[in-house]
């Protein structure tokens, strides 16, 4: 008898309308996305109505693991590695059946294989992936416990980490904290050394977010495993190191860049994830509204000048001139990037990564890339007057210049330019706008409820403040915090010839600020507004990510 699909079992329960199911359906035929996958993140179903929908489709009982006692001759039965890689957890045996909580309970070659591997029959459960991966993990930082001695004494006498033989489960270990990190979509993942214990955490959506307390006498394998991947030395644990390895998780390329540094309690280690199409976005894909996108795009369709883009570290500048490069190019013309690293290889794209150490600075290399003809050029940062002056006058000179810059937002923008030592007549002649961005977190779509604005909000937004807002009370699909996933808030300035003439006259910010709000300029408060009366994220949010500033 064929089992009922799982669109049907979330109309049939009331979960589901059928327009949902439609769009949801549509969606899936385009990405190949599983269907659940496609609801939650839609946030027409909630997580824990679609487990109970996937028990009664594939007649299996729904397990939560953390109410689980799991027994450890269950766990001996199947290698680690594998049940990772199968999403299953074995949690009791009972004679010659081995209960499992499975993400895939009805799958039956799984089921076969599980049999022929453990020798017992399989009574499958149903369970969240994230629940199996947490389980698992929980098991690895148990069984990657040093028993005896896990340290050697190299021939100078510092102490080195055998990572054969007693410490290979620290290396499983190590590899399931990154595959869990990335699981999370985490930018970061962190190993803090504090005097009893390590503490894992992962910057997710831009906050960090606790994972693990490990003992304190798994740091020193762990240090020393994400060090070998990196090619640095393990055995200076003091000075400052860095180096980067490609890490492969269910298909996807992933390049890890990892810092250490010696601390009070031990050595700290954070590694950076860069995802292989986080940066492969159109510019209508940024998230950017409407009239802030037709304003970008018109800037981008200027012959030559120099464009900025501006924001802290990690507020996705490399992946908006990422897009704009992607907008822009033609076979007919030549592009060229000078970056520090290069982010992702961009086909039909010269991209050339700086090295101090030899002396190619981002100064040094724009001038070398100026006898190479360039019509579009990209400049992962300008950082000194150096920088910013050559590559002034290679946008006067007839090149589309773009670059990244540190300031608060677009109009500031103009103001730091001119502390780094920009020529007033220069900057005037070549400046053709400047975009300010930043990322706030987006209220759970799961447990997104309707709530009143929160008093500070309210107190700083004033008049203009909205009656209410969306808000995520905390579920397990957003892991309690109420937000899932980021969008881009972005700030336009496109000076007219009046606004550029007076600043090469001296016209100061304030100036350029007041002639922008009379013509509708909206800076990033009152683009951050406009969404959080879309629902799209919290006053609270807002907030914290911009400051109280106007």
């Amino acid at each position: 008898m064929l089992r009922p699909k799982l669109g049907e079992f979330l109309l049939r329960l009331g979960y589901l309308r059928e327009d949902q199911l439609q769009a949801a359906l549509e969606e899936q035929a385009r990405t190949g996305e599983l269907l659940g996958q496609i609801l939650l993140k839609r946030g027409y179903v909630k997580e824990e109505d679609l487990l109970r929908a996937l028990a009664d489709q594939q007649r299996a009982p729904l397990v939560h693991l953390a109410e689980v006692q799991a027994d450890p001759q269950a766990l001996r039965l199947l290698d680690p590695r594998l049940a990772r890689e199968k999403r299953v957890f074995p949690f009791k045996v009972e004679g010659n059946r081995l209960h499992a909580a499975m993400a895939h309970p009805s799958d039956l070659a799984l089921l076969d294989e599980l049999r022929f591997l453990t020798g017992k029959e399989i009574v499958p459960y149903l369970a969240a992936d994230r629940e199996i991966l947490e389980a698992l993990d929980r098991l690895l930082a148990e069984e990657a416990r040093p028993k005896g001695e896990p340290v050697r004494r190299g021939q100078e006498g510092a102490a080195q980490v055998d990572l054969t033989l007693e410490a290979m489960p620290a290396v499983r270990l190590a590899q399931a904290l990154l595959e869990r990190a990335i699981a999370l979509s985490a930018s970061d993942l962190h190993l803090d050394p504090e005097e009893t214990h390590l503490r894992v955490r992962a910057r997710v959506d831009g906050v960090m977010q606790e994972l693990e307390r490990l003992p304190k006498d798994l740091e020193g394998p762990l240090a020393a495993r994400y060090k070998v991947l990196a090619g640095m030395d393990i055995a200076e644990k003091r000075r400052p190191q860095d180096g980067h390895f490609t890490f492969t998780f269910e298909g996807g390329r992933y390049e890890v860049r990892v810092a250490s540094v010696g601390t009070l309690h031990g050595e700290k280690l954070t590694l950076r994830i860069i995802y292989p199409t986080g940066v492969r976005l159109g510019l209508s894909e940024l998230g950017m509204l409407p009239e802030e996108l037709a304003l970008f795009q018109r800037l981008l369709k200027r012959p030559y000048g120099i464009l900025f883009v501006t924001g802290p570290t990690g507020s996705g500048k490399t992946t908006t001139l990422y897009a704009a490069l992607e907008q822009l190019y033609t076979r007919e013309k030549t592009f060229i990037t000078i970056e520090d690293p290069v982010e992702f290889p961009l086909e039909g794209v010269v991209q050339i990564p700086i090295q101090p150490k030899v002396g190619l600075t981002f100064a040094e290399a724009l001038r070398s890339v100026l006898r190479l003809d360039p019509d579009v050029i990209l400049v992962g940062e300008v950082r000194d007057a150096d920088t910013l002056d050559t590559a002034l006058r290679a946008a006067l000179t007839g090149h589309l210049v773009l670059a990244t810059l540190h300031a608060n937002d677009a109009l500031a923008a103009v103001t730091r330019l001119l502390e780094m030592g920009a020529e007033r007549h220069l900057l005037a002649s070549t400046l053709i706008g400047t975009v300010a961005q930043r990322l706030v977190r987006r209220v759970c779509p799961q447990c997104a409820r309707p709530a009143p604005l929160s008093e500070e909000a309210r107190l700083f937004f004033g008049e203009e403040a909205p009656e209410g807002e969306m808000r995520g009370e905390g579920c397990p699909f957003c892991r309690g915090t109420g937000y899932r996933g980021r969008v881009g808030l972005y700030e336009v300035y496109a000076p007219d010839r009046e606004d550029l003439y007076l600043l090469g006259q001296g016209a100061g910010e304030g100036e350029l600020r007041a002639r922008a709000r009379a013509k509708g300029h909206r800076g990033l408060p009152q683009v951050g507004l406009f969404q959080v009366r879309a629902g799209v994220t919290t006053g609270s949010e807002l907030l914290r990510v911009l400051g109280l500033w106007e």
